[in-house]
């Protein structure tokens, strides 16, 4: 179609100019202030090893998990390499070889490979068709006498129902580890998350609500699990000048895995801090916008969370509704969206994590079958297709997001253009379903 004969209203798709013109916000953007902070602890490092390396105890990397444990009103915490690092630990301090762990099929991968990285057999019980958080039923039908521990994701930051997987674990003797990668400053009953479970995982890295380059954090409220995470992952002049009890004073070595976090990370991180509350509350103003522009828009619909759950939003998850716009796929949806300048995606997830070739085959790094095969009955683990009907449902067919951590700031008139790219989409459906996917 020549150009000239092309109208304002022509899907971007089929050459048409895009609705929205306006560049989304940059992420990171360290302020100046945070910009001052690092380079005052570098400063500081000519006179104090510890402002360049997080070995010991002291310098920014303590001063963060300071702040951490005042703002989650908890007793200990670990700044870490990372919130893999920070899972991994907290991972191998619950798990022995062949236990079993069970979490969600619905996360980044990486909360899943820390339990197969510290020897557990992960289990996958299925999530909450609204929430996209684990269902508490779902998991108690998946206990067994070898469950060691539940791992729960706040994916996107939307806090999973915790009350009751609090009393799941309480009363089945199992370890509550908190995902909180997504979720830094979401609250669950007004309270933060990685405050409910025995270990609270955190990410504080670039894309993360709080973006310190690569960092992480691991809190807990007990002494003796405290103590197991320092010798998971910190340097032998911290374990020594820490770890109390005489057993495991007896395990204090180098032979560790080098999770401590890198000093100038934790300086940023500390000062940054100081901004976290104001831009999280930006992003729950815009997602809340965003929500009440697109009412009403067919083919897409907002999740319904509870009240009691108040996210963070490290990312905007929708649902696709193809009832609304027949004849017309998510992918046709989505091509049509983003050619208009949408920052929309269809499945963050993929393909579920237990229908991946690592559980189809269950063969890892290990090799030899580990770690199945150091459970009595390996063999007989299985992982299917059905297993987790929602996820899978939830993958194929209804998965979009938007937002991300750039829309941490007043982003309104970027919002409109994206509200008016949705209905200059959705009114041409007849040119949508000639969109090649």
């Amino acid at each position: 179609m020549p150009a000239s004969s092309l109208s304002l209203d022509t899907l971007a798709a089929l050459g048409g100019p895009k609705a929205v013109s306006r560049k989304r916000p940059a992420w990171p953007c360290p302020s100046d202030e945070e910009i001052e902070a690092v380079a005052a602890s570098l400063r500081q490092g000519r006179e104090d090893w510890r402002y360049l390396c997080a070995a010991p105890k002291g310098g920014p990397g303590e001063a963060l998990e300071e702040r951490m444990k005042r703002e989650l009103g908890v007793p200990f915490a670990i700044a870490t390499a990372g919130g893999g690092p920070a899972l991994h630990i907290a991972c191998m301090a619950s798990l022995q070889m062949g236990d079993e762990a069970i979490t969600s099929p619905y996360s980044w991968g990486q909360t899943t490979s820390c339990i197969l990285q510290a020897g557990g057999i992960p289990v996958f019980a299925d999530i909450d068709p609204e929430t996209l958080t684990l269902d508490p039923q779902k998991v108690e039908a998946k206990i067994t006498p070898r469950t060691k521990a539940i791992v729960v994701v706040h994916i996107g930051g939307v806090p999973a129902e915790l009350d009751a997987l609090r009393t799941l674990a309480d009363r089945h003797g199992l370890l509550l580890i908190e995902d909180c990668a997504q979720a830094q400053g979401s609250l669950y009953r007004g309270r933060p998350v990685g405050t409910f479970g025995d270990f609270g995982c955190f990410s504080m890295g670039s894309g993360k609500n709080l973006a310190a380059g690569e960092a992480g954090m691991v809190v807990m409220k007990d002494r003796a699990l405290y103590e197991k995470a320092l010798l998971a992952g910190m340097h032998p002049a911290r374990t020594g000048a820490e770890v109390q009890d005489p057993e495991r004073r007896a395990w204090i070595d180098s032979l560790i895995y080098t999770y401590r976090i890198n000093a100038i990370s934790a300086a940023l991180a500390v000062k940054q801090l100081d901004r976290l509350d104001a831009m999280n509350a930006w992003r729950r103003r815009n997602v809340k916008a965003l929500a009440e522009r697109l009412a009403g828009v067919p083919g897409i619909r907002a999740l319904k969370i509870p009240a009691h759950r108040d996210p963070a939003w490290h990312m905007a998850w929708w649902t696709f509704v193809p009832e609304d716009v027949p004849g017309v796929s998510r992918a046709q949806y989505v091509k049509a969206l983003q050619a208009e300048g949408v920052p929309i995606a269809a499945s963050y997830v993929g393909t579920p994590i237990h229908l991946r070739t690592v559980f189809q085959r269950k063969q890892y790094h290990f090799g030899h079958g580990y770690p199945w095969a150091a459970h009595p009955e390996g063999e007989k683990i299985q992982y299917r297709a059905g297993d987790c009907p929602v996820a899978e449902r939830r993958c194929a067919e209804q998965d979009l997001h938007m937002l991300g951590s750039w829309a941490m700031q007043d982003v309104t008139p970027l919002l409109d253009e994206i509200a008016a790219a949705f209905r200059k989409v959705t009114a041409q459906l007849d040119k949508v379903r000639e969109i090649r996917a």
